[in-house]
């Protein structure tokens, strides 16, 4: 269960950076010169890392796509938030049985 917790762990931590790539590029849809950033993931044994930030290739912010990285960086949070919640839970059900 806590290679669960871990791989857990590191996807939420992995998200919140990715998260805050995310508000910056749309904070700064409209600054000139500004090129939107992506974040990359590193797979681990166990788990996924952030890795690098870097610079896209296009010119400017597209909104549409910052949302949809949006939804499916939430999606992801949301997952392994989830993953927390049935480790706790099955722990919960262990210590309660013995």
């Amino acid at each position: 269960m806590t290679d669960a917790l871990t791989i857990a762990a590191s996807a939420l931590q992995a998200q919140q950076i990715n998260l805050g790539v995310i508000a910056n590029n749309v904070a700064n849809a409209e600054t000139p010169g500004y090129k939107p950033q992506q974040t990359t993931f590193i797979p681990m044994n166990p788990g996924i890392a952030a890795g690098p930030v870097i610079a896209s290739a296009d010119a400017s912010v597209d909104i549409g796509s910052e949302l949809v990285n949006l939804i499916l960086a939430k999606s992801a949070y949301a997952a392994a938030a989830k993953i927390v919640s049935a480790s706790n839970e099955m722990t919960h059900t262990l210590l309660n049985s013995i």
